[in-house]
């Protein structure tokens, strides 16, 4: 059987590169292929550390990158290493922007099949809703990621977006005065990571949804001084643990999920 190395590499998630890897090599009969994944790849020096690594283990190159100064970075170090760089949607909208004389967006869609991709898809899914805002504690271990952070920090729609992207994710609040569950110390190889939030920022989404529920008392839940501490407490306990934080005050939902999707790929999967 011969055997295959594909770099995927991306200026977003990496979900398009990498479904359109797929659905090619899937055509081919007796080969075994190893896929490496670098999504978020947005400036030269994060290029210039997936170079690093594709020289220890070259293979066909796929990619999904807007900037024009980042792919002809690409182009010119595969060219220098004698290795395919394949762009997965320009050749395609070169020719039919040639043939009908427009421009068209980058959009591509994909029929959903019942492989085992798509049951995978929905045990991650089934795993996050049952694992939400720590209402299981059980099964943590079984767990891809974990998020952990103060309560409005988008750690819910950030778990199901993951998790329709294959990660079983589970999410856990902080609550001020609390401690996170113990279990969270002795699970090993599931990546923790802690979300933050500028805390006037979060004062403000907070008040949002107390208005909405008509809540009009004040507690600690919008006190700035108990929200900064919630913030900065939640930083303290992943330095000491070791667990990455992200800050998602101007973070979208798919922005936060594809930073923790590639720091899961660079801890579980691509240590070369």
């Amino acid at each position: 059987m011969k055997k295959v190395i594909i770099h995927l590499i991306s200026d977003s998630s990496g979900q398009t590169v990498k479904h359109a890897a797929k659905s090619t090599l899937t055509q081919f009969v007796g080969i075994e292929y190893k896929e490496y994944n670098w999504p978020m790849i947005r400036n030269k020096e994060l290029l210039r550390e997936v170079f690093s690594k594709i020289r220890k283990r070259p293979g066909i190159i796929l990619y999904t990158l807007s900037n024009s100064e980042l792919r002809n970075m690409l182009r010119k170090f595969c060219h220098d290493l004698k290795i395919p760089c394949i762009s997965v949607i320009g050749h395609i909208i070169k020719e039919i922007s040639a043939f009908i004389g427009a421009r068209t967006d980058d959009t591509l869609e994909y029929n959903c099949r019942l492989d085992e991709d798509y049951f995978d898809k929905v045990e991650a899914i089934d795993y996050s809703l049952r694992h939400d805002d720590g209402q299981m504690l059980g099964g943590l271990e079984e767990a891809d990621i974990i998020l952990i952070g103060p309560s409005r920090t988008s750690k819910t729609p950030t778990s199901v977006y993951l998790a329709y992207n294959g990660f079983k994710t589970a999410n856990i609040p902080y609550i001020h005065g609390f401690s996170f569950p113990d279990c969270l110390e002795k699970i090993n190889n599931v990546l923790i990571v802690g979300l933050i939030i500028n805390p006037n920022i979060l004062i403000e989404i907070r008040e949002t949804r107390m208005n909405l529920l008509q809540v009009a008392e004040h507690s600690n839940y919008t006190d700035f001084k108990i929200v900064q501490e919630e913030c900065l407490q939640v930083r303290r306990i992943c330095e000491q643990q070791g667990w990455p934080v992200i800050d998602v005050s101007r973070r979208s939902i798919e922005e936060t999920a594809a930073v923790v999707m590639k720091i899961y790929y660079d801890r579980k999967k691509y240590k070369f």
